[in-house]
């Protein structure tokens, strides 16, 4: 991993924990599915097939998922943060292997908070 990458890892913590603190007055955000429900909310549906998904390494389809299905509300800015929050942990080598890049975890973390109207133009190089 290059000081580029290390960087990119640390802004999109940085940017995790402003969200977490601003929006939601929180120390963090991680995303929780009630599995045990029949009816999910739609929400939970996307969040369930954005970690399969992941799973799977088809992270470009998860990521056009999760900006075609973009509503806004609080539920779906945690939705976003959990999924960036996941790409970010992945490696390096796991991202080239899925034909992603730590630069297109960040682009489209900005991206997507952006959109949903989070103030992240500091976080903006």
């Amino acid at each position: 991993m290059g000081f580029q990458d290390d960087w990119i890892m640390r802004q999109i913590d940085v940017i995790t924990r402003f969200v977490a603190q601003v929006v939601f007055n929180k120390n963090k955000i991680q995303y929780e599915t009630d599995t045990t429900s029949e009816m999910l909310p739609e929400t939970d549906r996307i969040h369930l097939e954005l970690d399969r998904l992941i799973r799977e390494r088809r992270l470009c389809e998860a990521e056009d998922m999760l900006f075609d299905n973009l509503t806004f509300t609080d539920r779906y800015v945690e939705l976003a943060v959990d999924f960036y929050t996941k790409l970010n942990m992945l490696s390096d080598d796991e991202l080239a292997a899925a034909d992603f890049s730590r630069d297109e975890v960040y682009d489209g973390y900005i991206d997507i908070l952006t959109q949903l109207g989070i103030p992240v133009e500091q976080f903006i190089s």
